[in-house]
C-alpha cells in the first residue's frame, strides 16, 4: 500500500502545474504557522501548570516539552526555505502526526479525535495521495500511542475499562489521578488494552476512517478543480491572444493613416473606429473607383466578437471588390447582398451606407441598406439629418433591390456618417445619446475640419456616458468637399 501511494505521489507530482506548486508552498507555510500556534498552546499549558493554575503531572509536562521542540524545529526549517522545497510537506506532516500521537498517549480519552487534525490540514495541499498518506501514518501512530498510553501507563486510566484485583480499595484525593492512586502492576494491562481497543479506540477509528475518506475526496476534487481552472485560464489566454491578433488585423486592414490622399485637394477625409470589444463588427472604407470617383462605405455587422469580425471582413472585401468593377450603389449592394446570403447559416447581416462621390462635380449617389441617416452640413450652415426611407439590410434575403438617393455637395459642404454606436451610446442611467444630442454636439463647432469633427463627437460621447461601459462599436467618417 505504501509503495502504491508513493508511486501515485510521484506520478501526480509530474503533472503538477506552477499553480499547484505555488499552492504547495503556501500550504507549507500555513502548516508551519499552525504548528507554531500548537506549540504556543502547549507552552501556555506548561506555564499554567508551573504557576499552579492547573495541575499536571511530570510525565505530561515532559511530553509537552518534547512536543514543543518537535513542532518548532520543522516549522523553523520551513520558514528558512520559505516553504519552497518538495520534501517539506512530508517533514511537516510527519512531525505533526508525531505530536498528536504523543498528545493522545498522555491525555488519552480526554482528547478524543485530536489525531484527525493532521489529516484535515493535509487537504490544503489538494492531493488525495498526500491526504491518504497522512491518514495512514496517523492511523499507525494513533494505534501505537493508544497502546503506549494505556498498556504502559503513560495515559490516564479509565475506571470503566480497568479491572482491579478483588478487594482493592481506592482512596483518591481530588488532586490525584487514577494512575497515581493505583499500582500499575496490579492491573491486567492486556485486558485493559483489549477493553480500550473495544470501547475507545475502535469507535474513534471508525469515525477517523469516515473523516479521512471525506478529506481524501475533498483533496482530489480540489486538485481537479485547480487543474480544470488552469486549462480554462490557458484557453482564455489563447482566446485573448487570438482576439488581439484579430483586432490588430482588423485595424490594419482598414485605412487608418490620415490625412489620406494628401495630393487630392478636392476633399478632406477622416474616419475612426472604437470597438466595444477586442474585435468589432463595424467598418468604414474609402477607395478610388477611378480618378474622378471615390467610394465611401459605413457598415455595421449584426452581433459581436470573432463571428461578426469575420463577416465584416467578407462584407468589406465584397463591397470594395464589386465597387471597383463599376456600377451604381444599388447595383453594387444587389450583388453583394446575394453573395452574402449564400451559405449564411449563421444568419448574420450587415447594414451598409454606400456612397459614390463624383469629385469633379460634387454629385453623390448613395444607397442605404438599413443604416443610420447621415448628417449633412451645407457651407456656413448647421448639421441636419438627411432622412429618407431605408432599404433592407444585406445578407438577410437574396434578390433584393436597393433604392438610390442623389444629392450634390457644394464646395465647403461636409458629410458625417456613422454607425448606431454613436446615437446609442448610453450613460449610467441607460439613457441613450440619440441623434438630437449628436447633432447638438456637431453644431457646437459646425465649421470644424473633418478630423476635429470626429474628435468633437468622441469628446461629446465621453462626456455624456461619463465612463459607463459601452456595448456597441463607435465608428465615424467625415468628408468635406472642397471642389476643384
Amino acid at each position: 500500500m505504501v509503495k502504491t501511494i508513493w508511486q501515485k505521489l510521484k506520478a501526480e507530482r509530474q503533472t503538477d502545474t506552477q499553480t499547484l506548486w505555488n499552492n504547495e508552498v503556501s500550504a507549507n507555510i500555513f502548516l508551519a504557522k499552525t504548528m507554531l500556534a500548537t506549540a504556543l498552546l502547549a507552552l501556555i499549558f506548561i506555564l499554567l501548570s508551573l504557576f499552579n493554575i492547573i495541575w499536571c503531572n511530570n510525565t505530561t509536562l515532559l511530553f509537552l516539552c518534547i512536543a514543543i521542540f518537535v513542532l518548532v524545529f520543522p516549522a523553523v526549517i520551513c520558514f528558512i526555505y520559505k516553504g519552497d522545497k518538495e520534501w517539506l510537506k512530508s517533514v511537516l506532516l510527519f512531525f505533526y502526526c508525531i505530536v498528536f500521537a504523543m498528545i493522545q498517549a498522555v491525555f488519552g480519552h480526554n482528547v478524543v479525535l485530536c489525531f484527525v487534525f493532521p489529516v484535515v490540514l493535509s487537504v490544503r495541499y489538494y492531493s488525495k495521495y498526500v491526504t491518504a498518506s497522512t491518514a495512514f501514518l496517523t492511523f499507525l501512530f494513533s494505534g501505537v500511542s493508544e497502546y503506549i498510553g494505556v498498556a504502559l501507563g503513560y495515559g490516564r486510566l479509565d475506571l470503566n475499562m480497568t479491572e482491579l484485583p478483588s478487594g482493592t480499595v481506592l482512596t483518591i484525593p481530588d488532586s490525584m489521578l487514577l494512575r497515581d492512586a493505583v499500582d500499575i502492576m496490579l492491573i491486567d494491562r492486556n485486558r485493559l488494552w483489549l477493553h480500550t481497543l473495544q470501547n475507545s479506540f475502535l469507535p474513534k477509528i471508525i469515525i477517523f476512517i469516515l473523516l479521512s475518506n471525506i478529506c481524501v475526496v475533498i483533496a482530489g476534487k480540489g486538485r481537479k478543480a485547480i487543474l480544470e481552472q488552469k486549462k480554462e485560464t490557458e484557453k482564455l489566454e489563447r482566446l485573448s491572444t487570438e482576439l488581439n491578433l484579430a483586432s490588430e488585423i482588423q485595424n490594419n486592414v482598414l485605412p487608418n493613416i490620415f490625412p489620406v490622399y494628401p495630393d487630392r485637394k478636392e476633399f478632406d477625409l477622416y474616419a475612426s473606429m472604437k470597438t466595444a470589444k477586442e474585435v468589432g463588427g463595424d467598418f468604414y472604407d474609402f477607395f478610388f473607383i477611378d480618378d474622378d470617383h471615390i467610394g465611401l462605405v459605413m457598415a455595421d455587422v449584426s452581433g459581436k466578437g470573432i463571428g461578426a469580425a469575420l463577416f465584416m471582413m467578407v462584407s468589406r472585401t465584397l463591397i470594395k471588390t464589386r465597387s471597383q468593377v463599376g456600377g451604381t450603389p444599388s447595383e453594387i449592394l444587389y450583388d453583394v447582398n446575394n453573395q452574402l446570403c449564400e451559405g449564411n447559416t449563421a444568419h448574420l447581416f450587415v447594414t451598409v451606407w454606400l456612397g459614390i462621390l463624383e469629385i469633379s462635380t460634387g454629385k453623390l449617389i448613395t444607397a442605404n441598406a438599413g443604416h443610420e441617416h447621415p448628417a449633412i452640413r451645407k457651407k456656413d450652415g448647421t448639421y441636419i439629418l438627411n432622412v429618407y426611407k431605408h432599404s433592407p439590410v444585406c445578407g438577410a434575403i437574396s434578390g433584393l433591390k436597393y433604392k438610390e438617393h442623389e444629392f450634390v455637395l457644394d464646395p465647403g459642404d461636409t458629410l458625417f456618417v456613422y454607425t448606431d454606436g454613436v446615437p446609442e451610446a448610453n450613460n449610467a442611467d441607460n439613457e441613450l445619446l440619440g441623434t438630437d444630442r449628436m447633432l447638438e454636439i456637431l453644431n457646437r463647432d459646425p465649421g470644424a475640419a473633418p478630423d476635429k469633427v470626429l474628435t468633437n463627437v468622441m469628446d461629446g460621447i465621453n462626456e455624456f456616458v461619463a465612463g459607463a461601459e459601452q456595448f456597441d462599436d463607435i465608428t465615424m467618417l467625415c468628408i468635406r468637399y472642397n471642389g476643384n
